[in-house]
């Protein structure tokens, strides 16, 4: 019988007004988060062997995953999340035995970010901190999700992803962009850091939960992002509400990569292909 992290992916494709959803959300750990969750684990077994414990600072999907999965693979879980995380996955968190510290959203140098506790945490328990930021087992789990793709379309012209890690749009965007020449759309808040180094003018409105707002992570290659794309929290929201009135039960970043595929759609045409992240029942004030 094959473990729990052997049936992640295989996550279906879907069209919505033009646009090819690939259902992220399918996951067992609820996101596509699984993906790069386990590629970590498993790395950190071939180098270190089992047991032990973990850390990770996260806003929220990955934290749900590494829960899940790190404790069926043997480690105890610490996790440093955003106090604005939902409480849903705070709760998933809990519930599956992880130790999870609340800090508030500032940018990572700063004592009381989540990177800073994770840090603190690692010194403390003598924790492996995954740092999913740079570490490159992320990118490259998130290759399986490239090749599901191409073997689920003929082509892809456009591929639309958000910034968090950098791990998604890296892993699945180098091997797209290899195969199609496919031009890649990297999606961040107004007024994020990558939004200011590629020109965009706008006020910071608020974080969208998943994304990064206040650094470029070491796994974001910039040379695979061919334009950068701004939402707000609040459009983010309002698009995430008309997805799951089509049927896609994405959340809140599931709604900005919706707003920028339609973009890319009428913009440049052809196959546009993006994920819905995680699932709409982490986002309890989606379903208000």
């Amino acid at each position: 019988m094959p473990s729990l992290w052997e049936r992640v992916g295989n996550t279906p494709i879907v069209e919505v007004d033009g646009i090819h959803f690939k259902l992220e959300y399918l996951n067992p750990g609820g996101s596509h988060k699984d993906r790069m969750a386990i590629s970590m684990l498993l790395d950190l077994i071939d180098r270190k062997g089992k047991g032990g414990a973990i850390v990770e600072a996260t806003s929220g999907s990955t934290g749900v995953s590494l829960s899940l999965y790190g404790k069926l693979m043997g480690f105890d879980v610490y996790i440093a999340a955003k106090e604005e995380t939902s409480p849903i996955k705070i709760s998933l968190m809990r519930k599956l035995g992880s130790n999870v510290v609340l800090c508030p959203d500032v940018p990572p140098d700063d004592p009381r970010s989540i990177h800073s506790v994770a840090r603190r945490i690692a010194e403390e328990k003598g924790a492996y901190f995954l740092e999913q930021d740079s570490n490159p087992a992320n990118p490259k789990g998130q290759e399986t999700m490239a090749d599901e793709i191409m073997s689920q379309v003929n082509r892809v012209d456009t591929f639309v992803m958000g910034v968090g890690t950098g791990g998604t749009i890296t892993g699945v965007g180098r091997r797209l962009k290899k195969e199609f020449g496919t031009h890649i759309i990297a999606v961040t808040p107004e007024g994020s850091v990558l939004a200011k180094r590629f020109g965009l003018i706008g006020e910071f409105k608020g974080d969208i939960e998943g994304y990064g707002a206040f650094d470029i992570p070491e796994n974001l290659n910039l040379s695979l992002v061919d334009e950068v794309y701004a939402v707000s929290p609040h459009e983010a929201m309002s698009w995430a509400s008309e997805l799951i009135r089509k049927g896609i039960f994405g959340g809140m970043s599931s709604g900005a990569h919706y707003k920028a595929a339609l973009y890319a759609r009428k913009k440049y045409g052809g196959i546009v292909v993006t994920i819905a992240a995680d699932h709409a029942l982490f986002h309890p004030k989606l379903l208000d």
